[in-house]
């Protein structure tokens, strides 16, 4: 029997192509011919990821940016493991660039110019986007569910670097996809995240109609010219517990309102070339058809409530600079920060009201974060803004505060010889308390998770999040509706991601890792640059414009 060439791929990497095509275990002669040949080809190969990764790298070495920190030694040490990378160590990799990472890519416009249907699809030119859906349903027994589908798509190289190796934009993107469901009072699971490259020939999109694909996993308009309505098709397998469960959706999903463009028309923000474009389908029904399965189960859906998101931008994945040198001059300045990540939710109330809120996080309140200890943390209180939509789709905008006073331990993995338990404490109950800019019945309201244990999830880049359904209830208990909530980067991502890259996970590696501090001269040279009155109405020109179009009044100093 003559050797199929598919099993000299690496373990890691025939293991995302088999969950992409649906497949527990890898079988070479269900590989599709055309995406075989694609899966051999050159450009697919370990030499060919770790050239472009070599170049990319030393092409920020070679042009640094200004009023920038120095990156020059960890970028020295990373070019010594780029001789040869799979796509998944390459992908892990860019998520330990700098913050000078944000250059090459398509600019974020000064103003939202969101237009449709045209921006239904993946926006390629920009370094991340995502088509995101999340809700809660019921099952013809009455057993509750909260599902989260998203199709995340990252694009390796400034896409110009990657046309100059002859990647179109498909090829140069990497893709990954994650999968959840819990039902509630049991156990949440997350399907082991999988990522393909575009080089494999697996990811397929087209508009009007929509349909874009990865593997066998589908998003399906039903309409040329509209987005909704959709079906949802996606599988997948946690791998955390004694037994592996096969899990898959398939989800038909209508809307009952506009879109909502989040921040200032969509633009949340844009900044100084960088930020993102942000849409939402805050009210989402199930459509007849929808089912879900379960370890065999197949389980028929009688009613939901989904919400849709499509964001997209620079600078979010690593954190990048501003492409406004004065920015940058400005920066070095001011106190580096040491936090990172958000808490997002969103809250779909009876009445056909919505709202989305979030709440970045900050240094005052870094002893909240990366926790693993034996007991939890106390009780964090932050500041919390966000959208209300009401029943006839007016949106108002809202500030509160949100109060987390009870905490869960991240202990389990949808598959942990890969994607590492983190035994850290991730918010459990969520208590909003808001002003008279909402109907006094959900002023105050608190959400629970709708199972226990907790709700973890994992990026194929390696870092973990916490995202799931929750009741959302009034001080008196009432149900008021339901919802989901979500917590970013409350774990210590990097040990998983230098296993991911495959780099050695040691205190030298770890302080190279670390945020660069910027050196006395560089202070001096940005303030001598900053002192000169022209860059001064500069900075604040761009300032102002930055606020008008989504920019957080908290994060100018």
């Amino acid at each position: 029997m003559v050797k199929d060439a598919l099993n000299d791929l690496d373990d890691l990497t025939r293991e995302n192509i088999a969950l992409a095509l649906w497949m527990k275990k890898f079988k070479a002669k269900d590989v599709p011919k055309a995406a075989r040949k694609r899966i051999l080809s050159k450009k697919n190969s370990p030499d060919a990821f770790g050239k472009r990764m070599h170049h990319r790298i030393s092409e920020l070495l070679e042009n640094p940016d200004s009023f920038t920190p120095s990156y020059r030694k960890r970028y020295e040490k990373l070019l010594e493991h780029c001789d040869s990378l799979t796509f998944l160590q390459a992908y892990a990799m860019n998520h330990l660039l700098g913050m000078d990472s944000s250059r090459g890519y398509q600019d974020i416009p000064d103003e939202s110019n969101i237009e449709f249907p045209r921006d239904f699809a993946p926006q390629l030119g920009y370094q991340v986007g995502w088509h995101f859906f999340v809700g809660n349903c019921r099952d013809t027994r009455r057993r509750e569910y909260g599902i989260l589908v998203s199709f995340y798509r990252y694009s390796l190289l400034p896409p110009g670097m990657a046309h100059s190796f002859g990647l179109s934009d498909w090829d140069n993107q990497i893709f990954e996809m994650q999968l959840a469901i819990a039902q509630a009072g049991e156990e949440h699971l997350q399907a082991r995240p999988f990522a393909i490259a575009g080089t494999t020939g697996l990811l397929k999109f087209s508009n009007e109609p929509f349909h874009y694909q990865a593997g066998k996993n589908r998003i399906l308009s039903e309409r040329e010219d509209q987005l909704f309505p959709l079906r949802v098709q996606a599988w997948g397998v946690n791998q955390g517990g004694e037994d592996d469960v096969e899990m898959e959706v398939d989800l038909g999903l209508s809307s009952k309102k506009d879109f909502l463009l989040q921040g200032n028309k969509g633009c949340l923000p844009c900044c100084c070339k960088v930020g993102t474009l942000y849409y939402s389908a805050t009210n989402l029904r199930l459509e007849p058809g929808s089912i879900i399965k379960l370890d065999g189960e197949e389980i028929i859906l009688t009613q939901g409530q989904f919400w849709f998101d499509h964001q997209w931008g620079n600078a979010l994945e690593p954190l990048g600079n501003s492409r406004c040198k004065v920015a940058r001059a400005a920066n070095i300045l001011t106190k580096t920060s040491h936090s990172r990540g958000w808490d997002w939710f969103m809250a779909q109330f009876e009445g056909d009201r919505e709202m989305t809120m979030y709440a970045p996080h900050t240094d005052e309140n870094l002893e909240y974060y990366r926790q693993t200890g034996e007991q939890p943390p106390g009780t964090m209180t932050v500041a919390v803004k966000g959208q209300y939509i009401d029943e006839n789709s007016k949106v108002v905008d809202v500030k509160g505060t949100l109060e987390i006073d009870q905490w869960v331990k991240s202990v389990k993995s949808s598959d942990p010889l890969n994607y590492f338990i983190t035994n850290t404490w991730y918010p459990n109950q969520w208590n909003f308390q808001f002003q008279d800019m909402l109907p006094e019945d959900i002023r105050r309201f608190t959400m629970t998770p709708i199972v226990s244990g907790g709700q973890t999830g994992y990026n194929a880049s390696g870092a973990q999040y916490s995202e799931g359904g929750v009741y959302i209830r009034n001080p008196e208990g009432r149900l008021l509706g339901k919802g989901f909530a979500e917590s970013v980067y409350y774990a210590d991502a990097l040990p998983n991601i230098l296993h991911l890259a495959g780099i050695p996970d040691t205190p030298k590696m770890r302080k190279l890792m670390e945020p660069p501090a910027p050196s006395a001269l560089l202070k001096l040279k940005a303030a001598l640059y900053m002192a000169w009155p022209l860059n001064q109405r500069k900075l604040k020109r761009i300032l102002e414009k930055c606020l008008q179009q989504g920019l957080p009044a908290d994060l100018v100093s």
